[in-house]
């Protein structure tokens, strides 16, 4: 009963998530100021100027942050330095909505990427989406310096795009647009080498800066390791670092909670992991950082009880090994539990006889997932159950699947060891200083991969030779200098 207790009391505590943005030194909050040059944009801003939704806070939290986004991204233009292209959400009134009326206000979402550098298309980019007008644009347009006098406009770089082009479902245009320029490998490393070196020199200082202030963390309070999400460059994690230090030298009472801990920064929420872990945003505040590490001892409860919880619901399934999802960064400590005792009470009630029909699972693996998704078999050969699944049909599926589940986990142990014989090879022989590969691509993908490079190793050494390589679905250059290459590259 202490976990359940400490559960809904973690549960009951008001949400302590914070944004950089909302943080403001005077007694208002208020919207980012409009670059200087966005005039045109006038009738876009007062279509989704968060003011015009102090009713509806969801509404206005969402077009407060594309704002600053995108005012931020403007600025950048205008500096001749443009940053990562954003994707942006807004919501603006309906056309038709009668704002006299007091019935409920009527939205609709705007979702649109931006692709250019060039002002004024960005301007009419963002008016077209919203049905806004757009034609006050020849005026300014007419005004604008001639191709001679201007600052020439490039093409969007693969390399400057790949923060963007990992977003989920976008790096498939980047993939047909590259297959369809049939690049190959060796030229494009060499076209760019130029690139690679100077932000792989940059980057290097940024690295050992990170090393230096990791070990002053772990020597001076006693922090075990730390670590951070793959996607976080190592710019960020510097930023982090220095933020976390400072806010350690500020609360020294505060430290005493760190000692033997793992600390995490993400790219997602904070919180604390079903390992342990202190998973601390980067875009959280350091009050927000601080209100957590403080309530440190309310989850170490939660935490403990987990291996309880997973042995508990191992015994009522035959045995099965519970495991965690590997695809996923972080699994949080507090919703974990959760779905482990929802799961553990519904086979309670509705009986575990039926899994005694299907004898013993200790051979299987099981994965839980939120209770939106849905009961299937994953490639590596684990059971992927929602906690929302009945346990009849639960018994049924692994009953009917046990043959597939047993090929496929045979399969998965050994690509697992080819795969990472393979990789340890792959940096000896070409002398990478790294080697890693996206979540997307497979263990055969990355064997293929692998074998493919090594054979080349006579061209690709001298080229790629100190790189941090990453295998993805796509060529392009990160900010840290990472080299990303298809695993079905081509020589």
């Amino acid at each position: 009963m202490n976990i359940i207790r400490a559960i809904r009391l973690l549960r009951s505590q008001p949400p302590m998530r914070l944004s950089i943005n909302t943080v403001h030194s005077g007694p208002q909050s208020q919207p980012a100021e409009l670059p200087a040059a966005s005039n045109p944009l006038r009738p876009f801003y007062f279509a989704v100027h968060p003011d015009l939704f102090g009713q509806f806070p969801r509404e206005k939290k969402v077009n407060e942050s594309s704002l600053k986004q995108l005012n931020g991204y403007l600025e950048s233009i205008q500096a001749g330095c443009p940053h990562l292209p954003p994707s942006l959400k807004f919501y603006i009134r309906e056309n038709n909505v009668n704002q006299d009326n007091r019935s409920p206000v009527g939205f609709k979402s705007v979702q649109f990427t931006i692709l250019s550098k060039d002002f004024l298309t960005v301007v009419e980019e963002i008016l077209s989406s919203c049905d806004l007008p757009t034609c006050h644009l020849e005026k300014l347009r007419s005004t604008q310096p001639t191709k001679s006098t201007a600052m020439p406009l490039r093409r969007w770089d693969e390399a400057v795009v790949h923060d963007f082009f990992t977003r989920p479902g976008s790096h498939r245009n980047l993939r047909r647009s590259q297959i369809k320029k049939d690049i190959r490998l060796r030229s494009w490393v060499s076209t760019n080498m130029p690139k690679i070196e100077k932000r792989r020199k940059q980057s290097q200082t940024v690295r050992d800066t990170n090393r230096t202030l990791e070990t002053k963390l772990c020597g001076d309070y006693g922090v075990l390791s730390v670590d951070c999400d793959c996607e976080l460059g190592c710019f960020i994690v510097k930023s982090c670092l220095q933020s976390f230090l400072r806010l350690c030298r500020q609360h020294p009472d505060m430290t005493y909670f760190l000692k033997g801990k793992t600390i995490m920064f993400s790219n997602n929420y904070s919180g604390v992991s079903a390992d342990g872990q202190i998973v601390l945003s980067h875009e959280d505040v350091w009050q927000h950082w601080f209100m957590l590490i403080s309530s440190l001892p309310r989850y170490e409860a939660v935490v403990e009880h987990i291996p309880v919880l997973e042995k508990q619901l191992s015994a009522l399934m035959s045995q099965v090994k519970v495991r965690r999802d590997c695809n996923v960064a972080t699994v949080m400590a507090v919703s974990y539990a959760k779905w482990l005792q929802r799961l553990i009470e519904s086979l309670q009630l509705d009986g575990t006889e039926h899994f005694f029909s299907v004898g013993n699972l200790s051979k299987y693996r099981i994965v839980l997932q939120g209770e939106n998704s849905t009961l299937r078999l994953s490639q590596t050969g684990q059971f992927l159950v929602p906690i929302s699944c009945p346990p009849s049909q639960l018994v049924h599926f692994i009953r009917r699947k046990l043959s597939d589940s047993q090929y496929l986990l045979q399969q998965y142990d050994r690509d697992y060891r080819v795969e990472g014989e393979e990789m340890q090879r792959c940096r000896e022989v070409l002398e990478l200083a790294a080697l890693r590969k996206d979540h997307n691509v497979s263990m055969p993908q990355m064997i293929s991969c692998c074998q493919r490079l090594r054979h080349q190793y006579l061209e690709l050494s001298p080229l790629l030779k100190g790189a941090r390589l990453r295998v993805t679905q796509f060529y392009s250059i990160t900010q840290d200098g990472d080299v990303c290459i298809p695993w079905n590259w081509r020589m």
